[in-house]
């Protein structure tokens, strides 16, 4: 009898908990959504693939995966949903699907290297007026314009609320090279 009553108690918990997690926001269940893109990096095809998976939309993980054109992944990030701008506002599959499609598809702003923000010589960091560029770590200055002297493929995603993250692409990898803000 004691066993049918425990049993009893769990299951009447486990129905209240996925009411008030249905009632909570009207969340459907999971969110598994691809979307894949292609990024021309020079004379390279290399394919731009995000997954989302999570309990649903709301609480999703996102990853961002760089392949080479053997399927080989050259880079990966990985990011919760909630804070990234292009994702944040997805809440089931099909708005999952479509933002995700979005996030893949490389921006135009900034294509190459080149077009990174100058670092003038006695400068703490780039100079790109109210939109700072943070370069990551080990990048000084000489690196930093060495990056814009060899013109590599350049791309930026979002990867915060008010932020892209900007990789580049050497003919052999794929590497962060650093953060550029923008008003949210």
């Amino acid at each position: 009898m004691r066993f049918v009553v425990l049993a009893a108690m769990a299951l009447v918990a486990g129905c209240q908990r996925i009411e008030q997690e249905e009632t909570a926001g009207n969340l459907t269940p999971g969110c598994a959504a691809r979307a894949v893109h292609e990024w021309s990096a020079g004379e390279a095809q290399l394919s731009l693939e995000a997954n989302t998976l999570g309990p649903d939309c709301v609480r999703a993980v996102a990853m961002l995966v760089v392949r080479d054109s053997s399927g080989a992944p050259l880079y990966a990030d990985t990011h919760i949903v909630e804070h990234v701008m292009t994702l944040a506002s997805a809440r089931d599959q099909a708005a999952m699907q479509t933002a995700l499609g979005e996030w893949v598809t490389p921006a135009t702003m900034m294509t190459s290297t080149s077009a990174l923000p100058d670092w003038p010589a006695n400068a703490d960091a780039p100079q790109s007026g109210e939109f700072p560029f943070y370069p990551e770590a080990g990048y000084d200055r000489e690196a930093y314009l060495a990056l814009r002297t060899n013109n590599l493929p350049l791309l930026c995603y979002v990867q915060g609320m008010e932020s892209m993250a900007c990789i580049a692409f050497d003919g052999d990898g794929v590497a962060k090279i650093g953060v550029q803000t923008f008003p949210g």
